[in-house]
C-alpha cells in the first residue's frame, strides 16, 4: 500500500495515557484518499475555462432536430435511469436491515460497524449530491438555447441573473447512485482484501461513470456534473470512515477483529 497518514504524537507515552509513541502503528487512511480528489478538484476547475462540457454534449444533440434523440429511449430513459437506480437503493436497504439484524442476532454484532459504514456511506453521499442540487441552481444543457432551451449558456459557478427557471442539475444525482458502490472499497480495504478492495473500486468508479455517461448521453447533465458527483462522494465517504474507524493501536486489521 501507499504511505499512510499517521495520527500520532512526537512524544512517547503508554496506551494507558490515552497518547501513542511514534513508531506505534495505527489505523490510518492513505494520503491518496485526499491527494488524488485534489488533483480531479484542480483539473475540474479548469475544466471551467474550456469548452470540455459543451463538446462532450453535442456529440449527443440532433442541431437539425434541436433535440437529443437518446432522451427517451428505453435502454437510456429505463434501464439506466430508473432499473440500475432501484438495485443500488435495493442494495443499501439490505445493508440496513443488515444493520438492524446486528441488534437481534447476537453472532453478527461483531459486524455492525461494517454495516453501519456501508449503510451510512451509501445512503448519505448519494444524499449530499442530492442535497447540493437544491441550492447550486444549475441548469441541465437540454435547458440551454444552445441545446434546444430557453436559457442562455452559464459556466457552473457563474451567476446566472435573476429572470430564469430554478436549475436543479448540479452535481449529477443518478451518477452518484452509481457511485454509492465505492463503499465497498472502503470495507474490503480495511479488511485487508486488496484485491476485492481494487474490484470494488473500478466497479464502483465504472458504475458512476456509466450512469453519468447515460445521463448525459440524455442531455441531462454535463461531463463537469458526473464528475463533481463522484468527488463528492468519495470525500463523503472518506469522512465516515475516518469518523467510524478513528485511530487506534494495531494495524490495519479485519472488520470481524476490530468491531
Amino acid at each position: 500500500m501507499t504511505p499512510h497518514v499517521r495520527y500520532s504524537s512526537r512524544t512517547r507515552f503508554t496506551p494507558n495515557t490515552a497518547t501513542v509513541s511514534t513508531e506505534a502503528a495505527v489505523e490510518t487512511i492513505p494520503w491518496r484518499w485526499l491527494i488524488v480528489p485534489l488533483a480531479v478538484l484542480a483539473a475540474l476547475l479548469l475544466m471551467e475555462i474550456t469548452n470540455i462540457d459543451r463538446t462532450v454534449s453535442h456529440w449527443f444533440y440532433d442541431s437539425a432536430a434541436h433535440a437529443f434523440p437518446l432522451r427517451h429511449t428505453f435502454f437510456f430513459d429505463t434501464v439506466l435511469h430508473h432499473w440500475t437506480k432501484y438495485v443500488v437503493i435495493l442494495t443499501t436497504c439490505m445493508a440496513i436491515a443488515a444493520l438492524l439484524l446486528t441488534w437481534v442476532i447476537p453472532p453478527l454484532a461483531r459486524w455492525r460497524s461494517t454495516l453501519l459504514f456501508l449503510a451510512l456511506a451509501m445512503a448519505l453521499a448519494p444524499l449530499t449530491v442530492s442535497l447540493l442540487k437544491l441550492v447550486t441552481d444549475r441548469p441541465c444543457p437540454w435547458d440551454f438555447m444552445e441545446f434546444g432551451g430557453v436559457e442562455p449558456y452559464t459556466q457552473l459557478f457563474r451567476f446566472r441573473g435573476a429572470a430564469h427557471a430554478r436549475g436543479l442539475c448540479f452535481p449529477a444525482g443518478h451518477a452518484a447512485t452509481g457511485f454509492a458502490l465505492l463503499a465497498f472499497f472502503f470495507v474490503f480495504y480495511r479488511e485487508r482484501r486488496d484485491a476485492l478492495a481494487r474490484a470494488a473500486l473500478f466497479a464502483g468508479l465504472a458504475a458512476g461513470v456509466l450512469l453519468g455517461f447515460g445521463r448525459i448521453a440524455q442531455g441531462a447533465h454535463f461531463i463537469s456534473h458526473v464528475l463533481w458527483s463522484g468527488l463528492v462522494c468519495w470525500l463523503v465517504m472518506v469522512g465516515i470512515y475516518a469518523a467510524l474507524f478513528r485511530p487506534r493501536y494495531g494495524t490495519r486489521s479485519s472488520f470481524a477483529n476490530n468491531s
